[in-house]
């Protein structure tokens, strides 16, 4: 298979990571990963799947919420330390719409030993880049539990700005609806490096 790598580099550490597609194996990885029951309220879907169930896993994954947000095929990568090596996370762009020229990101990192340690918001500066320079796209936009201060507080850092938030509006796996953030950032707003 040749593999798209996408590479960014915290300057002041040094610390690397890739964005790669991947394999099957590579998704079955992901799939253990995402059996910590942690993953279920940072992230709002049911993380436990059957660990060949690919498809779901991707389906899952590939959820978009925001209005402006169309059914199309989703770009999924691999957040990777190492291209050789098992990802460490996901990075995806959901629900494009290429007549609105937006799209949702979500990158998660499934890996317990690499939490809270930068490597989500890489994955994510690399993205938003790609988004922007490869792809054209002018918004990009993001739905963030309101729950997880965590990630609207790496989006802002990033530049995203709250535009609404959706009251009761996302399905827990226990059938409980919570609260979404939806922050958006522009290719004109910032360019993230």
């Amino acid at each position: 298979m040749d593999r798209k790598i996408l590479e960014q580099e915290h300057k002041a550490t040094g610390i690397k990571v890739f964005l790669a597609s991947m394999d099957d194996i590579h998704i079955k990885h992901l799939i253990k990963l995402a059996r910590d029951p942690i993953l279920v309220n940072l992230m709002g879907w049911n993380t436990f799947f059957e660990s060949d169930d690919t498809e779901q896993f991707i389906q899952a994954i590939s959820s978009y919420t925001l209005p402006y947000s169309r059914k199309s095929q989703p770009l999924i990568f691999g957040v990777y330390l190492n291209p050789e090596d098992f990802p460490i996370g996901y990075a995806v762009l959901k629900g494009i719409n290429i007549d609105l020229s937006t799209t949702e990101i979500g990158v998660a990192i499934l890996d317990k030993k690499y939490r809270n340690k930068g490597y989500g918001k890489l994955g994510f500066k690399r993205l938003i880049n790609y988004t922007f320079n490869q792809l054209h796209i002018q918004t990009i936009g993001a739905a963030v539990l309101l729950s997880n201060k965590f990630s609207i507080n790496m989006c802002r850092n990033l530049g995203f700005v709250e535009r609404e938030i959706m009251y009761k509006s996302w399905e827990m796996p226990n059938k409980e609806l919570v609260d979404l953030a939806w922050m958006e950032l522009t290719s004109i707003s910032k360019q993230v490096t």
